[in-house]
């Protein structure tokens, strides 16, 4: 979540509290030299003066740090207050969504709303002061009346998605633990069960260190001793590493990362059962693990996410750059939201994964995917394709007009098609354009092998000669020379769309364009000819030829 003005205001008053404080240590120390100096009583007068300053920066330093100590609470209290808002929104937002669930009859979707709602509702209380999980329930064995004395329940942190059992003992962050050893017979002079087989039952502690002993001693003393208990563990899934487990090693960190998994995960399951299922009578801790815990993972993969996120001003920023670059205008609500939401889909996706597994040997192995943060390549890849769906439909004249990159592809594809004889629209050129932006292309250079293909079926006859060096411009610059002196025509006039090039070119389908001697026979029954000083001239050396044959000019 974004940091508000008021926290980014107090942040830079406490950073800069931080640097007087820093400038204030350094003069502090310099005073104690000069202190030291004349402690030795030759010049009481210099020795006050330093004490005296060095007083005077004190009192600065500590009225700082006060304030610093200050703004670490107004911070603290701001965020609590913003997780209580978002707490209170979440639950607002899933009782409609278990309303409807109700309504609609998808009732595990509705059990497993009243759960969130029930974990969120405890949270909330939680942090504002008051104990979570104060249902009581129905029963008259020492695992109901433990609940129900102590409040237990199960607590999600909303913000991680991580869940433990809390209650009355200690903080609300303060995982509980309940221990439920093996059966033991109820001795024959008690008033109640007498001679019964009974769970062995410990109350609910927050002390890991207590139930920890209670367990080993109980797996000692069972038939299958304590390699029995290492055993269940990591047949469960959780990793202890062959040299823990070789010595049976209690002390080892794998057994007490294990051990503390399981027995919070079953004090989870056994809550989870009670609320659910009103369930009073749990099994006991060795038949959990032995049945019910499978590869929970407690010592297998750690994996952690580092994941960048651009700011929204950030991200707004760059697609204005860009959109004034390619599109000639600044990006509109509408596709600010498209691409910043694309983004961060492509930043979640491109998290960096770091997974570490410990190894038999008690080392471990480290493995690490993703980049953290998105290269220019993929950022402007998005950008372009934010860019391409925005040419989509917009007015050609209005983006040739802007001076755009894109109004530079539109002219670049439009010249290249006419060069190779293709007739092209400016709506057609930017339709083109569009695409290769979507497309990611980088530049127009897919355009011109689509144009040059088209070009080959057109001219079928040149299909052989036409290539990326060598266009309808290169084969036709003799033909329209020749246009050029025979028919008197300026250049500007004449182009390879030209039908009269065009049929030089095209030469009736026949292998090859037209040979010149062709061409100028053919300009020469054009209409266009007989109105030319050059036809003028030559029927003019024609008719003197015809006298002068019949011998009436010299």
């Amino acid at each position: 979540m974004a940091e508000s003005k008021k926290q980014r205001e107090l942040r830079d008053k406490q950073r800069g509290l931080k640097a007087l404080n820093s400038r204030d240590a350094a003069s502090m120390e310099l005073q104690r030299n000069q202190m030291a100096i004349w402690d030795d009583g030759n010049d009481d007068r210099r020795y006050k003066i330093a004490k005296a300053e060095l007083d005077r920066l004190d009192a600065q330093v500590q009225a700082r740090l006060a304030e610093i100590s200050s703004i670490d609470t107004q911070l603290n209290a701001i965020a609590d207050a913003e997780k209580q808002t978002k707490r209170t929104k979440e639950i607002a937002d899933k009782k409609k969504e278990l309303k409807l669930a109700e309504e609609t009859l998808q009732r595990d979707k509705a059990t497993r709303l009243e759960a969130e709602i029930k974990a969120l509702e405890n949270a909330q209380m939680t942090a504002t002061g008051g104990t979570s999980g104060n249902v009581q329930y129905s029963g008259d064995n020492e695992f109901v009346k433990d609940v129900n004395a102590k409040g237990l329940a199960v607590t999600t942190d909303p913000e991680t998605g991580g869940s433990w059992v809390s209650g009355t003992e200690g903080e609300s962050q303060a995982p509980q633990y309940i221990y439920i050893g093996p059966q033991v017979r109820v001795p024959l002079f008690m008033k109640e069960k007498a001679g019964q087989l009974v769970n062995d039952y410990a109350p609910s502690t927050s002390n890991f260190d207590g139930v920890r002993k209670r367990v080993i001693d109980d797996a000692i003393k069972s038939p299958r001793g304590l390699k029995g208990l290492f055993d269940d563990l990591r047949g469960a899934g959780l990793r202890i590493p062959q040299v823990d487990y070789d010595r049976l090693d209690t002390t080892s960190t794998s057994f007490g990362k294990a051990l503390s998994f399981a027995l919070q995960k079953h004090t989870k399951v056994m809550i989870n059962d009670l609320e659910q299922n009103k369930n009073i009578n749990p099994k006991s801790f060795f038949n959990y693990i032995q049945e019910d815990l499978k590869e929970s993972g407690v010592g297998g993969p750690e994996v952690s996410y580092l994941e960048y996120a651009t700011k929204v001003d950030e991200a707004e920023s760059d697609l204005n750059r860009f959109f004034i670059e390619y599109v000639g205008r600044s990006a509109s609500d509408e596709e600010q939201k498209r691409y910043y939401k694309q983004l961060r889909a492509l930043e979640k996706k491109n998290a960096q994964v770091t997974t570490e597994t410990e190894t038999d040997s008690g080392g471990s192995s480290r493995r690490v995917t993703g980049e953290y943060q998105l290269d220019t390549e993929d950022i402007l890849q998005l950008q372009r394709d934010i860019a391409g769906k925005a040419l989509d439909g917009s007015d050609i004249d209005v983006i040739l007009k802007g001076g755009s990159k894109a109004a530079q592809d539109v002219n670049s594809v439009l010249a290249y098609a006419k060069s190779y004889g293709v007739t092209l629209s400016n709506k057609d050129a930017l339709k083109y354009v569009s695409a290769s932006y979507k497309n990611n292309d980088k530049d127009t250079s897919k355009i011109n092998a689509k144009l040059l293909a088209v070009s080959k079926a057109t001219y079928s006859n040149l299909s052989d000669v036409l290539s990326e060096q060598v266009d309808l411009d290169d084969l036709s610059a003799n033909y329209k020379s020749t246009m050029r002196q025979i028919l008197e025509i300026p250049d500007s006039q004449i182009d390879v769309l030209n039908p009269t090039i065009q049929l030089a070119l095209k030469n009736n389908g026949n292998k090859g364009a037209m040979n010149l001697t062709e061409f100028e026979r053919v300009l020469k029954q054009d209409p266009r000819w007989g109105k030319t000083a050059n036809a003028r001239e030559t029927a003019s050396n024609y008719a003197n030829s015809i006298l002068r044959n019949f011998g009436l000019i010299a």
